[in-house]
């Protein structure tokens, strides 16, 4: 960690419990979160009271509650859902319920699939009801423990044991990666828990000898694609213990040691949060006056969602897999994004020669990105963007972070606020937030109606009014950019008829999902566009007519016209259909 543990902390740094799906962090991530959490004795000074959503937001345990009825007490899959479901703890929302049945008959139906495998070897499989764990220590007091997350099998004689990883959408691990190893590492020399309620209270955790299997096998199921992946399979034991001792151990090493504070999405589980100085705190930034029913967390993507149908915001914070159809207006807004940031962060301004035409023998930046194809789409907005870029000054430019995460923490609402700023940089010593939009035609957005139409520019007012990044004066900027035009709107963050405004449009959008613990959907024809739909039992099954006298592009899904008005509806729809896939499976 970057700092001794005693300066935040009490507790004992010495007793660490790792999962091994933690070691699945990615680049960006914060350092010091994950050797926090692996260490379940050490406890933040300044303490507070956790409170806990009103609803199921681990749908993952229910899936788990419903297939341990269905193994280990024979019960009906058919009645097993239903007694689960109705026992459960927090509300379930109905999208909710339905994915969680689509997953368990997903699973069963690929567990009966790896069983008919293995019987065609001889090998048969029995769910096991306790979980395994490798653990160690000179006492209770120096104890360090690897645990793995999901369903164990084993052979009636102990010689085979295979750990399956659930996976909400599809399997996505690798075979040499450290958390593939550490749970293979676990299956071939852990010792099974006595009593499974014990496996992350107590310390150390109760266990009973298994015999040495002869056959280790990992295997991967995707919940919602109904597929499988066997990540490991093998008799070679002496090959899981070298990988674990070359590539597991100094995997965790890096991860205990911690460092690289990054604030983020991870705020809003970390023990730190209170007293973390990387974290910026700004008590009423989103202008509410109560604290809701307990820490959640908000960005302008939140808004969206949730403006054009509270139901797909909800599943879509639980991840919830959708079915996601990739646009060209989607693809290219991503690559035009890809392709700035990666001209930002050399620091100087983009010039003609970084951008050849799509044939040419070397397109420089955009072949290390894209496809020559998705390139000649992309180039046109680019081409627009030399005259506007942001790195040709006037003035002198310092601090240039392309696509840097910003996170901060609103205590009057308990609210972690999250945003994605396209650039930020400072001009002269004055800090500029930058967005960018790339469209088809014009889209009718002006400095009268900017704040409403595009709120995170709202929000970039905000955040900078209340000193989040470290001062109170700056500017805000809109780059839209189309094939024929570009154009930079720009806001004063001092300005306090800006602030103002902004403040308002922020409220509006924050005040209805701040309050809602129910998230009812609210059908109409952008159903057709929702790739939640397919969950909830309110979707409209209609096709794609024109919504508030919009017209829409069929082949790219872009707004074309929008006769007579904008409004912030419309526009959340339009940003919705601009949004690629993405790709945030939760390490479970």
């Amino acid at each position: 960690m970057s700092q001794p543990p005693s300066t935040e902390f009490t507790g004992n740094p010495d007793v660490v419990r790792l999962s091994a799906s933690l070691l699945d962090r990615r680049d960006g991530d914060c350092g010091d979160f994950a050797a926090v959490k692996a260490r379940p004795k050490l406890w933040p000074r300044v303490s507070e009271r956790r409170r806990y959503a009103p609803w199921e937001t681990f749908p993952l345990g229910l899936v788990m509650g419903v297939l341990d009825a269905v193994e280990f007490e024979g019960t009906p899959i058919d009645e097993a859902l239903p007694r689960v479901l109705g026992n459960a703890r927090d509300t379930v929302h109905p999208g909710v319920a339905n994915w969680i049945e689509h997953a368990c008959h997903t699973y069963l139906e690929v567990s009966e699939s790896l069983a008919a495998t293995l019987a065609s070897e001889g090998v048969e499989l029995r769910p096991e009801h306790r979980p395994r764990i490798v653990q160690g220590g000179r006492s209770p007091a120096e104890m360090r423990s690897l645990t793995v997350w999901g369903r164990w099998y084993g052979s009636p004689d102990g010689t085979t044991v295979e750990f399956r990883r659930m996976r909400l959408r599809r399997p996505l691990g690798g075979t040499d990666v450290p958390s593939t190893q550490a749970m293979a590492y676990v299956a071939a020399v852990g010792k099974q828990v006595t009593e499974p309620s014990e496996l992350h209270r107590a310390i150390p955790v109760p266990v009973r000898p298994v015999p040495a299997p002869r056959r280790v096998r990992v295997v991967e199921v995707g919940l919602t694609t109904g597929t499988e992946q066997v990540l490991v399979d093998t008799a070679d034991l002496e090959g899981i213990r070298g990988a674990y001792a070359s590539n597991v151990r100094p995997a965790t090493a890096r991860l205990l040691a911690g460092g690289g504070r990054a604030p983020g999405r991870d705020c809003a589980e970390c023990k730190a949060r209170a007293s973390c100085g990387d974290l910026a705190h700004a008590p009423g930034l989103l202008g509410l006056d109560d604290r809701g029913t307990h820490l959640r967390t908000w960005s302008i993507t939140t808004s969206r969602y949730y403006q054009v149908c509270p139901a797909q915001a909800h599943l879509r914070e639980l991840r919830l897999p959708g079915d996601w159809e990739t646009s060209p207006a989607a693809e290219r807004g991503r690559h035009a994004h890809a392709w700035l940031e990666a001209a930002h962060t050399r620091g100087r301004p983009c010039t003609l020669a970084d951008l050849p035409e799509s044939g040419a023998d070397d397109c420089c930046i955009a072949d290390e990105l894209m496809e020559r194809q998705e390139y000649h789409r992309a180039r046109p907005y680019l081409l627009r963007h030399l005259a506007v870029c942001p790195l040709r000054g006037p003035g002198e430019v310092t601090e240039v972070r392309p696509e840097p995460k910003v996170a901060a923490y609103d205590a009057r609402a308990d609210v972690l606020v999250l945003a994605h700023p396209d650039l930020l940089r400072r001009v002269d010593g004055r800090l500029v937030y930058r967005e960018q939009k790339t469209s088809a035609v014009p889209r009718g957005i002006t400095v009268g109606n900017a704040l409403e139409m595009v709120p995170q520019l709202a929000l970039a007012v905000r955040l900078i009014a209340a000193g989040v990044f470290g001062d109170t004066d700056g500017l805000v900027e809109l780059e839209q950019l189309t094939p024929d035009s570009a154009e930079v709107l720009t806001f004063d963050a001092a300005d306090p008829a800006t602030v103002s405004t902004a403040r308002a449009v922020v409220l509006d959008r924050v005040r209805s999902w701040h309050r809602d613990v129910t998230f009812r959907a609210a059908p109409g024809a952008w159903c057709r566009f929702c790739p939640v739909s397919r969950w909830c039992p309110d979707a409209s099954g209609s096709g794609l007519p024109a919504v508030d006298d919009l017209t829409f592009d069929p082949l790219t899904g872009e707004v074309l016209a929008s006769p007579g008005r904008l409004d912030g509806h419309i526009e959340a729809l339009a940003a919705i259909l601009a949004d690629p896939e993405p790709d945030d499976e939760p390490p479970f």
